[in-house]
């Protein structure tokens, strides 16, 4: 089914001239079509004029090409499109009204309010490892800052365009995944009903509503039928071919159109891969018209929704998939309580206590559908005694239904039979619809049929429940209905062997989920006794059979699961086992669910989102078999109560965890978040939680609520810094937050605390807690980005002796902190490991008193600190003092220019390792100063060099990073290479020349340099042909974009060193000359495509890191690849390649590339 509101926009030229392809991306007819992967045309002949041209495009031309010759008839014709806009705009807008009407506000035949679905950002189950994701945070700690508030319906189209990036085609689409009933189709239909009342997208012109179930997918039609069929199938429009053209071509230009597709699961979404591209106005399968709109071949610049579940999603090819993916979590306890009291009125009090009752029953009812399922079975006298499941309830109420009124008159005939042949040849067939001849092939009469397309209504409560729903063809009202009828079919009246094989494979199909889920329930005792009450024909005397071979079919999914860790190596992932611990509570059998306890893993990870439901299943089997657990990573969206469910399972299991990262969880599930505190090592918040972001009355509730249940926890831990790590950032915690975390600092090693909006009063309460709390040496804190001014820096510095690192910066620190934080340093009296003062303004003044005390202090960070030349001098002062040599000193971003690089030079043997260049932090902030240089020119670099030749031990590191020597300077570093193991020159105007002094001072290198980073300098051909003579002599090696923070291209530009499949060429003969394989090759953002790749791969067991990121590489490059990496004795460690190479690598490539790369990373 298909509606559409249209409003009527100002056009002076309706599509007058032919249609422009790379608008429309319209077919190409064959002989046109282009050659070249990127889709451009590589031929002589311009493929615009060549489909203008062709007889497939003949219906899109207009009687005149001249736009400009005759005005007055554009004005006319543009009129004519407008009036016919509006008059079929009015038409949608009504039926698209009556449509909202029904399906919004009356739920089981009664009026309900509104209630809110929990929506956050789809995150998958990747990035598992701890550290991937411990980077992952690290980088939207940076990101946070513009993304406030919670995912809602009235911001999801605003979160996309941040979401999509560069990518134009995504910044208007938006996914929707849930799990069965969560309410995707519900939501659908409040955004339509936002879009009329302007509530969002305000100059939304059409909603185009596209329910995948209700369409026949092996009939033809074309994109305009598929649009308009509600219209056309109630015969309220009627337009001519010409004004179906004009509206169509409207429609294709028009940027504001909004399309929603629902039920995308209810397809195969694994042919999505092969549908080609196709014609507006040209027959086409629905399914390919869908997947042209969702990849943006039609319908480009429209907004576009698309909801399915979660695993149907992921299996389908990424190429249509939105960048942008919502998950609807279901209903907040809140809404929970809110549905019910709408719904049960004066019985709310009794229906809720049912419910509390039924810990298991209530867990599922976060879940909208069988929430609504639940209460209407308890209004109707249900739930009295013994504890009920989700088939327990559907069982019952499919009993009350064809006892009704409406199917009286079938007593004693098989109307259940009928239903469950009829799903299930449905099912066999991925068919939703049902015409008048499939009913009679099942000898399903008419009557029967009314009767399911009728809602059955209580007499007592008022509550309906309908099955079938009726619109030309008949389908089943809910997906559920249909599911639990395949799984009565299946159970009930399926022969032993056809059922054993029917579900063999069930748990490693997604479209089985919930028909499995539905064949355990079936099998529990109780249930069973009222299932067989439906249908004389049921074959009782093989349950027995059935329920031991779905307890085979449970314990071989157990091994399984536990031999694919084993064989892998790999931690293993609890949500694998969710299905599985939800079927066997269905079931609700010890001596069925004893073999699989048998196989629980000891140590495993969770990441995605979990339904308090899935906790307690779980929790119930590691209890039936007390079997300990230990969870490695942990990173969860919690709804409803899981939460709370969690650490009460934590707590009662005494589970131990390493890492916790938590996403979400209702407002009223924060109070939880500590409970389980002891039993973590490392505990975190996500950034991007919405409802702790929010600037609300709300949001700072909520903050000081997550405060309060933190301390909590933090203060039942036994002993000083049992908890490695716990990170807070972002999190606008303010001074009253701090307040109340600072009690419990003392039982923490790792803090992060950075931009938490903590000034100096927060800072002098936590220095005070500092002081009085911390026994032994705090690992790392972290207070960057909060402006804690002077007063604040001096009070945390107190107990600077009590911290191996310290980072502050960006902290607002003048030259008026200087004296007492310089003093605290001094008063320490103990070396202090780490301490960043970077992008704090104070200048050359507290450089020159910060000198004084540089031997107290490992490694100091003053990275942009506005010090110049005299700050230079005074800080070398205090280096040249030094009894041993000082780790590391960086003063990248601050103007010292030649005379402070002279100054500097001559203390060299007194510092390990020197930033003179750009800061190299992996934050946002050094990011945006990533270009300021220290102005140091072959002046400066000569007397660098002079202080590199009188050390008598090489420096470990040097950074000279964006200062523009150029050649001349390069060839004086080029005489003292053996006095560094490590150099940094990225961007610093290198040419070949001075390359070329470096290749020669390698070459007289007799131990290889550690690392040599050229990138981001236009070396071409000339200077990689010279490198590759000494790559012997260097055991890294960039000569690519770098490697700068993910966020930063907005203001750092990677233009790569200009190689082409030239310099490819010498850079591939000097590694097959290699004796011992490189460390890492970087030659990223350098334009060499595919046959410069597969130059690199006939050497690719030379290099163990290698790094392809912006190399213009096609699914061509990446099987060369692959062909070399099939040949490696030994797994390459890493290789880096675009993300945007996944959609179209060939799935045996794909496969090569995961089992011969230990670390395979896309950027």
């Amino acid at each position: 089914m298909m509606i559409i509101w249209m409003k009527a926009n100002k056009l002076k030229n309706i599509e007058k001239v032919i249609i422009k392809l790379k608008k429309l991306h319209l077919e190409i007819p064959e002989t046109f079509a282009p050659t070249s992967e990127a889709g451009s045309s590589t031929g002589e002949t311009d493929p615009l004029s060549a489909v203008h041209d062709s007889p497939d495009m003949k219906h899109y031309k207009t009687e005149t090409e001249d736009s400009d010759s005759d005005s007055s008839v554009d004005s006319v014709e543009g009129n004519k499109v407008n009036k016919l806009v509006d008059t079929t705009a009015e038409r949608l807008r009504q039926h698209l009204r009556t449509v909202v009407d029904e399906k919004c506000g009356r739920e089981y035949g009664r009026a309900v309010e509104p209630v809110d679905l929990v929506l956050v950002k789809y995150t998958g189950q990747k990035d598992n490892d701890p550290e991937k994701q411990r980077e992952k945070l690290a980088r939207v700690v940076d990101k946070g800052n513009e993304l406030k508030g919670d995912i809602t319906v009235e911001n999801m189209f605003e979160r996309t365009k941040i979401e999509a990036g560069d990518n134009k085609n995504q910044e208007k689409s938006v996914g929707v995944v849930g799990a069965v009933g969560v309410g995707k189709s519900t939501l659908t239909k409040v955004i339509m009903q936002k879009v009329l009342d302007k509530k969002i997208l305000p100059n939304g012109s059409l909603v185009f509503y596209i329910t995948v179930g209700t369409i026949d997918l092996e009939r033809e039609t074309d994109l305009f039928e598929l649009l308009f069929s509600s219209l056309i199938a109630k015969g309220s429009l009627s337009i001519q071919e010409a004004e179906k053209e004009e509206l169509i071509n409207f429609i294709l230009k028009d940027p504001n159109t909004v399309v929603i597709i629902d039920g995308l699961d209810e397809a195969k979404t694994e042919n999505l891969h092969s549908y080609p591209h196709v014609l507006p106005l040209k027959p086409a399968k629905p399914m390919a018209l869908l997947y042209n709109i969702l990849n943006g071949k039609l319908l480009e610049n429209a907004y576009k929704l698309v909801t399915s579940r979660i695993t149907q999603f992921i299996d389908a090819s990424p190429e249509y998939r939105p960048k942008f993916v919502l998950e609807i979590l279901g209903l907040a306890p809140s809404e929970q309580k809110k549905l019910a009291r709408c719904v049960c009125g004066e019985q709310f009090d009794r229906v809720w206590k049912i419910l509390q009752d039924n810990p298991a029953l209530l867990e599922c009812c976060v879940i909208p559908v069988n929430m609504l399922m639940a209460l209407t079975f308890l209004l109707g006298g249900g739930g009295t005694s013994g504890t009920m499941t989700v088939t327990g309830v559907y069982i019952a109420m499919l009993n009350r239904y064809i006892r009704s009124k409406h199917c009286s008159f079938e007593k004693g005939m098989n109307v259940v039979k009928k239903l469950c042949d009829l799903a299930f040849d449905g099912w066999q067939k991925n068919k939703s619809l049902f015409s008048d001849e499939d009913l009679e092939q099942f000898k399903i009469p008419l009557a029967t049929q009314q009767a399911f397309v009728n809602a059955a209504v209580d007499s007592e409560d008022g509550l309906a429940i309908q099955i079938l729903q009726q619109d030309k063809v008949s389908y089943f009202v809910h997906r559920s209905w249909q599911e639990l009828l395949v799984a009565l079919r299946l159970v009930l009246f399926m022969p032993l062997n056809e059922f054993k094989s029917f579900l063999e494979n069930a748990f490693e199909s997604g479209d089985l989920e919930n028909v499995l889920k539905f064949c355990f329930g079936i099998c529990k005792e109780n249930v069973f006794e009222k299932a067989r009450r439906l249908s004389p024909a049921a074959q009782f005397g093989e349950i027995e059979e059935k329920k031991n071979f779905l307890g085979l079919l449970a314990e071989s999914k157990a091994k399984e699961l536990s031999e694919s860790v084993i064989e892998s190596d790999e931690k293993l992932s609890l949500q694998k086992w969710f299905h599985l611990f939800a079927c066997l509570n269905e079931l609700g059998s010890d001596d069925i669910s004893l073999p699989v306890t048998k196989l629980l893993p000891t140590i495993a990870d969770i990441v995605g989102s979990v339904f308090s439901s899935d906790i307690t299943n779980m929790a119930s089997l590691y209890k039936l078999n007390n079997t300990t657990l230990k969870l490695k990573f942990v990173n969860l969206s919690f709804v409803g109560n899981a939460l709370q469910s969690f650490g009460n399972f934590v707590q009662e299991h005494r589970v131990k965890i390493d890492d916790f990262i938590l996403q979400h969880c209702p407002d009223e599930q924060l109070q939880f978040a500590g409970s389980f505190l002891p039993h973590v090592e490392r505990f975190g918040v996500w950034p991007q939680f919405g409802s702790l972001r929010d600037s609300t009355d709300r949001g700072r509730k909520n903050v000081l609520t997550l405060a309060r249940s933190i301390k909590d926890g933090l203060l039942q831990i036994d002993h000083p810094h049992q908890m490695k790590q716990l990170a807070l950032s972002v999190i606008p915690f303010g001074d009253e937050g701090v307040s109340i975390l600072s009690s419990g600092v003392g039982k923490v090693a790792e803090l992060d605390m950075e931009g938490i909006g903590m000034t100096s009063v927060g800072a002098v309460k936590l220095g005070e807690h500092l002081e009085m709390e911390t026994t032994q040496s705090m690992n790392e804190l972290k207070i960057s980005d909060n402006k804690v001014g002077d007063i604040g820096a001096c009070a945390i510095t107190k107990s600077i002796h009590k911290m191996k690192k310290l980072e502050m910066h960006k902290c607002g620190i003048t030259s008026k902190g200087m004296p007492g934080i310089t003093q605290n340093v001094l008063n320490s009296q103990t070396k202090i490991p780490c301490l960043d003062l970077s992008y704090n303004m104070f200048g050359d003044d507290w450089a020159q008193e910060l000198g004084k005390c540089l031997h107290l202090v490992e490694e100091l960070r003053l990275c942009h600190c506005d010090i110049t030349s005299t700050g230079a001098s005074a800080l070398a002062g205090g280096l040249s003092k030094l009894q041993t040599p000082m780790d590391k000193l960086d003063l990248g971003n601050n103007p010292i220019g030649d005379l402070g690089a002279a100054a500097m030079s001559k203390c060299l043997s007194n510092v390990k390792s020197l930033g003179l260049g750009r800061d190299q932090s992996n934050n946002l902030v050094a990011m945006r100063f990533s270009n300021s240089v220290c102005g140091i020119t072959s002046d400066g670099v000569s007397h660098i060099a002079s202080g590199l030749l009188s050390l008598q031990e090489p420096m470990q590191y040097l950074d000279l990073s964006t200062n523009k020597f150029g050649d001349d300077g390069t060839k004086k570093l080029s005489k003292c290479l053996h006095q560094t193991k490590i150099l940094d020159l990225s961007k610093c105007e290198i040419t070949s020349t001075g390359v070329k002094a470096l290749a020669g001072g390698l070459l007289t290198l007799q131990t290889p340099m550690h690392e040599l980073d050229l990138s981001n300098n236009q070396i071409g051909d000339l200077g990689a042909a010279a490198m590759s003579k000494c790559l012997r002599n260097v055991k890294s090696l960039s000569l690519g974009g770098g490697q700068p923070h993910k966020l930063a291209t907005v203001w750092y530009h990677n233009p790569g060193c200009g190689i082409t499949s030239d310099g490819v060429s010498h850079i591939a003969s000097g590694l097959l000359s290699l004796q011992e394989p490189m460390n890492n090759l970087d030659l990223s953002h350098n334009k060499f495509g595919d046959d410069g790749t597969k130059k690199l791969s006939k050497c690719l067991h030379q290099v163990k890191k290698l790094n392809l990121r912006k190399c213009g590489i096609t699914s061509d490059g990446v099987a060369a690849l692959a062909g070399g990496l099939s040949t490696l004795q030994t797994p390459m460690e890493e290789l880096r390649l675009d993300i945007q190479l996944i959609s179209c690598i060939d799935e045996d490539d794909f496969k090569i590339l995961k089992s011969t790369v230990e670390k395979l990373k896309w950027g």
